[in-house]
């Protein structure tokens, strides 16, 4: 990826980056980023695809986690995964009154904490799991013991936490594989809407925004419209009799 074409947040992201690298060549140690949206996850991947002499790992707390740390290291240091400087919390209230999770977030970032040190925020009716950096976990602990009104009960969750977020395959066909068809199917709108919101800068093709609606997409391919949610095209399985195509479209529920 050509350091021109990203914005000015992302070059200067691209240049904090190369920071930690001298840092784990020099001090043959581990480096970490914060946790990172999956765009930046994207352009970190591109930006070590040709350095042999690093390795890197990423992981947010559990397998499918949206935002995640990058552990940067030496390719001769052995890694391992719980090295990774990421602690749970396990927030749980009693309340009629609803709570979700922008409150939850609102009310961590609230306390001064940096957008930057917190991960996914998992929730299950009145309790929900908090993936933090393990260097504020204790500073939330103590700080944090309301949400809004409601009280709340905070601490380290100390099991392995497993979650798997739930999605729905649906098996669509489209005339072709250009973006606008592929995010009418997948959202349930007309190609009209999905046009719009393609011209409005509101669709991600990988998490890089996407404003050509004829563009074509690909088999693993992971569409997002802002505010709507993320689709991914799983696989194209073939064609009718009139040569539409046949695909199989994962929505993440």
């Amino acid at each position: 990826m050509e350091t021109s074409k990203l914005k000015y947040d992302e070059q200067l992201f691209i240049k904090r980056l190369g920071d930690l690298v001298q840092s784990s060549n020099n001090k043959q140690l581990t480096s970490f980023t914060d946790f990172l949206d999956p765009r930046k996850q994207v352009i970190i991947a591109d930006y070590f695809r040709k350095n042999k002499d690093i390795s890197i790992e990423f992981f947010g707390g559990y397998e499918e986690a949206e935002r995640k740390i990058c552990a940067i290291y030496n390719e001769d240091i052995r890694f391992d995964k719980d090295e990774f400087p990421i602690d749970i919390l396990h927030l749980a209230w009693n309340s009629y009154k609803k709570i979700g999770h922008r409150d939850i977030l609102g009310y961590i970032l609230g306390a001064g904490i940096k957008r930057e040190k917190i991960g996914d925020i998992i929730q299950y009716d009145d309790q929900a799991y908090v993936c933090v950096g393990r260097d504020i976990a204790g500073y939330i602990i103590i700080n944090v013991d309301k949400i809004g009104s409601v009280s709340v009960e905070i601490d380290n969750y100390e099991g392995a936490f497993q979650f798997s977020k739930e999605e729905k395959i649906t098996a669509s066909v489209v005339a072709s594989l250009r973006l606008d068809c592929i995010l009418a199917a997948g959202f349930g709108v007309s190609r009209t809407k999905a046009v719009e919101a393609i011209k409005s800068s509101k669709v991600f093709i990988n998490w890089k925004v996407e404003d050509s609606s004829s563009k074509e997409v690909k088999d693993g391919d992971i569409i997002s419209w802002r505010g709507k949610g993320r689709i991914r095209l799983n696989n194209v399985s073939g064609t009718t009799k009139k040569d539409r195509i046949k695909v199989n479209i994962k929505k993440y529920i």
